[in-house]
């Protein structure tokens, strides 16, 4: 899998002669011989033990301008960057012309613990020293040549953060427990619509990435495990996002036995919480470059993702592909210069508005390694990408963001100083001008009324001039994203069943379960060998109001047009009509008002001809008492259709 972070080796071997291999810390009093075994720890990747053996070496001989600046470079590997810039200083202050590139490195180590104004001074000492004859000079080239390229960048870096707004009201970015972050790098998560379960990546070693899952339990994560062998194998696996409703999610797999390009995207669908089928994306989506970090609309139609293939901005791109009628991923759509630059855009989540992106950057001005950014698509174009900002944003990595479906509530990784390790997984709450739009997850059964069978069939769902087309399975299972804090109206004409009409008020999204509705479909003529007695049957529509208004708006107008359709046809049913107030303004006011909210109902039914006589009740409760800031679900009338 492509790696998401590269790290610079810093390791510069000043004693090419000295071929034994040491494995153990040596208490030797010779600094050099000292120097020496530290320098094979560092050339094997062992710098805990590196560190130990430099910090002996400064020891036997203080002085020792090499160990400092050695040390200096191990610390950095190891994240410990404040003692990083003190071992740096201090062979500065023995001897400022050993190295070039380690005034470059003492800035990166001031850079990732945001001192700016200190990491621009080294940058500049850097840069100022070019052409000066350095002791290291001609050990060092090659490793100068990638600090030259990053230097602009990095100072770039430094006026973007110089002229950051630090005055974050919000709550900070909350570090999540042991249980998940680890030593080992972890990122990209992702989480359950109901906020039980959390997956993420976790990279142990190069070319070793797992899939990870913990549940939330006691108000706590629990301990990680491996999704074990139906998703992990020896190769890489990762970048895992769910589904909305949870029932699936998709991931990128590494040379499998079909995978086309070095990674591709694969489907895993769950049952009961164990993942049932694993099977590659069918279509044009996959290439033969690398393809990860993939994120599904919640209606099933649009894949975002990463892909490195030809056609794009420059390096990795964020793509969008669109699902086709033959249950194929058509060809990809890359999302154009606003959103992809010559840099890297990867890790694209789309929430569940479907409006809004959140990715992640090293192309766009920002403060790092690696921003989080979001943009917004109006009308089919993409919005440029606004900076997340501070605190979300660091000078360090981030990488991967996810919104919770209550819209207010993300994590996402940051290799920013104080975690347990690389990079780790955060959480934090959202400011208003950062969240998607407020939706609800409503997960619908459409049931035979008689039988409590699941019945399929296409679900009209209707909100003023909007309308949503929805499918249910052969168990008459639904799921639908729809902006949350609205009312709705739900219609089904199926053959073989009587029509349906409904209509509901739904909230915005919590983080708890979704929102479940139960439709019940009456068949048209009783199946013979049945001998249940009839029961009474019970419909109920709702109509909402302005504030301090009585007058029917056009989507009233439009549902009470196909109720007096259903009423001319089905002439059996009995009729109440209940008008509420919200709690807002005088009690006596609010009771008139709600009589006059049923009472335009009734008229309207009366002017298209139904027969008044069946209006068995028409009532104005008035005002309905609210915690809530939100009314609009009070400002209402209810009809309620009954029959024996």
């Amino acid at each position: 899998m492509r790696h998401t972070f590269c790290l610079i080796l810093v390791g510069v071997a000043y004693f090419t002669g000295f071929a034994q291999t040491m494995n153990t810390f040596s208490e030797t009093n010779d600094a050099k011989e000292s120097l020496r075994h530290a320098q094979e720890f560092i050339n094997n990747g062992r710098y805990k033990t590196a560190k130990k053996q430099l910090r002996h070496t400064i020891k036997i001989k203080e002085d020792f301008a090499v160990a400092h600046l050695e040390l200096g470079r191990v610390l950095s590997e190891l994240h410990e960057y404040e003692a990083a810039t003190e071992a740096f200083e201090n062979s500065f202050d023995l001897d400022n012309k050993l190295s070039r590139a380690a005034f470059f490195e003492c800035g990166e180590a001031w850079f990732k613990l945001g001192e700016v104004e200190k990491a621009d001074y080294y940058y500049q000492k850097y840069q100022d020293g070019k052409g000066t004859n350095y002791a290291n000079k001609k050990k060092e080239s090659g490793l100068e040549l990638t600090y030259d390229e990053r230097l602009a960048e990095r100072l770039l870096n430094c006026e973007y953060i110089s002229r950051l707004d630090t005055s974050w009201q919000h709550a900070r970015p909350f570090l999540l427990e042991k249980n998940i972050n680890t030593k080992h790098d972890e990122y990209l998560p992702t989480i359950t619509s109901d906020g039980s379960q959390l997956v993420f990546t976790r990279q142990k070693q190069a070319g070793d990435e797992d899939i990870m899952t913990s549940e939330w339990k006691n108000d706590k994560w629990s301990k990680s495990r491996s999704f074990g062998s139906a998703i992990n194998t020896g190769q890489n696996e990762g970048m895992a996002k769910f589904e909305t409703h949870g029932r699936a999610f998709y991931f990128a797999g590494c040379m499998r036995s079909d995978t086309e390009g070095g990674c591709d995207i694969y489907k895993a669908v769950m049952n009961k919480g164990k993942v049932s089928e694993v099977q590659r994306v069918d279509g044009q989506l996959n290439s033969s470059d690398w393809d990860s970090q993939p994120s599904i609309t919640c209606d099933g139609q649009l894949m975002f993702f990463s892909s490195s293939r030809d056609g794009g901005q420059g390096g990795a791109d964020i793509w969008m592909s669109r699902l086709q009628a033959d249950g194929e991923w058509g060809y990809p759509e890359n999302l154009g210069p606003y959103i992809n630059s010559p840099g890297d855009e990867e890790a694209p989540f789309i929430s569940s508005d479907g409006q809004t992106l959140y990715f992640s950057s090293n192309g766009h001005p920002g403060q790092g390694d690696g921003d989080l950014f979001l943009a917004r698509r109006q009308g089919g174009v993409w919005s440029l990408p606004q900076n997340l900002g501070y605190p979300i944003n660091s000078p360090a990595k981030e990488l991967g963001f996810y919104v919770q479906g209550d819209g207010q509530t993300a994590y996402f990784a940051s290799a920013r100083p104080g975690g347990a390790g690389g990079l780790d997984i955060y959480r934090i709450a959202l400011p208003t001008n950062l969240r998607p739009d407020p939706m609800v997850h409503l997960e619908g059964f459409v049931k035979n009324g008689d039988t409590g069978e699941g019945v399929s069939t296409t679900i009209s769902i209707g909100r003023e001039a909007e309308k949503w087309q929805v499918k249910s399975d052969d168990d008459g299972w639904f799921f639908v994203c729809l902006p949350g804090d609205r009312g709705y109206s739900f219609q089904i004409n199926q053959k073989g069943y009587q029509y349906l009409i409904e209509a509901e008020f739904l909230p915005a999204q919590d983080n708890a379960a979704p929102v479940q509705k139960e439709l019940l479909l009456m068949p048209v003529a009783k199946p013979q060998f049945t001998t249940k007695p009839v029961e009474i049957k019970e419909k109920r529509i709702q109509f909402f109001f302005d504030f301090d208004s009585y007058q029917l708006n056009q989507n009233a107008v439009r549902e009470l047009d196909k109720l007096t359709d259903f009423l001319k046809k089905e002439t059996d049913w009995k009729v109440e009509v209940v008008g509420y107030a919200d709690s807002k303004g005088d009690v006596d006011y609010n009771k008139i008002l709600s009589e006059k909210r049923a009472g335009v109902i009734v008229d309207y039914l009366k002017n298209e001809g139904i027969n008044i006589e069946n209006v068995v009740r028409k009532e104005g409760r008035g005002s309905v008492k609210s915690k809530d800031a939100d009314d609009t679900q009070f400002r209402r009338v209810d009809v309620i259709l009954r029959r024996n």
